[in-house]
């Protein structure tokens, strides 16, 4: 089975537009959860906050619960997206003995071991306007309510007006996006502590930058897209050595690789790992 983890503004919603039709048309069983303060879960009596920690709590028990509604007792193979890939990270940091549970760990444009802080500062160096979008966007959530900023974030930038005059949207359009901001708003019910993260980032445990009980660890991949308004090629790279990847794999899309009209690209390359890997081919 897959089991699917968004990342922030996001829960289980997201993979189920796309990817699991697609996923189960070629016989895999899957899964998705909506972690701990999103998709309407319960965070606890006023808690807007919530730790790296018990999102990697939530996944543990998740995974210990999934035999119960899959109808395989196969491992799964782990697939995150964004800030799920640190749920990830803190899970098999803490369980690094579940590792052996698992027959793969996919991570798609995830936030590095560091955490999103040595990113946002890069892109502080590089470009004000990327770095103040990114900034209220998120810390002040204003993606919420602001459509063209919700675009550049997630979905690959504006719409396009064509030669012959059509628009394009990527696959992306303004109701959707709408309902993506609605779902967003409920899914920032509470988000993570990132003033906890800072203090327990997986970066801090590693080995040369490589994760412990790396040996133990699956087949691994590390995915990133050509357009990510927020993941850079650096964090990437790092993501990759953490995971003994050689070098991230890049796909052409923007950073929500599951949705919009270039989903198939990182859904069809996803696959072609996972058979890969199954054959026994090296990866």
């Amino acid at each position: 089975p897959i089991v699917f983890i968004h990342g922030s503004f996001h829960a289980a919603w997201c993979w189920t537009e796309k990817y699991f039709d697609y996923f189960v048309s070629l016989g895999y069983p899957v899964a998705a959860l909506s972690l701990r303060g999103t998709g309407g879960t319960y965070a606890g009596d006023g808690v807007k906050k919530v730790k790296v920690g018990e999102h990697a709590q939530d996944l543990r028990a998740f995974l210990q619960l999934l035999p119960d509604f899959v109808s395989t007792s196969a491992k799964p193979i782990l697939v995150a997206h964004s800030f799920g890939g640190l749920a990830v990270m803190k899970h098999l940091e803490l369980h690094p003995e579940e590792a052996d549970n698992l027959s793969g760990i996919a991570t798609m444009c995830s936030v590095p071991p560091s955490g999103n802080g040595k990113l946002t500062m890069r892109f502080l160096r590089r470009s004000l306007v990327q770095s103040y979008k990114i900034t209220v966007g998120f810390a002040m959530k204003e993606c919420l309510t602001d459509a063209e900023l919700c675009r550049d974030l997630f979905f690959g930038g504006p719409k396009d007006v064509l030669e012959d005059g059509s628009v394009d949207d990527h696959g992306v359009s303004d109701e959707d996006i709408a309902r993506y901001q609605g779902n967003f708003e409920r899914d920032t019910d509470a988000t993570i502590d990132l003033f906890d993260l800072s203090r327990n980032l997986s970066s801090k445990s590693a080995v040369d930058g490589r994760a412990p009980g790396l040996q133990n660890f699956p087949p691994c991949l590390v995915m990133g897209a050509t357009d990510d308004f927020m993941v850079d090629r650096e964090a990437l790279e790092e993501t990759a050595v953490y995971f003994g990847c050689q070098a991230p794999m890049l796909v052409d899309s923007p950073h929500d690789v599951m949705l919009g009209n270039k989903w198939k690209n990182g859904a069809s390359a996803l696959h072609d790992w996972i058979q890969t890997n199954r054959s026994g081919k090296p990866s």
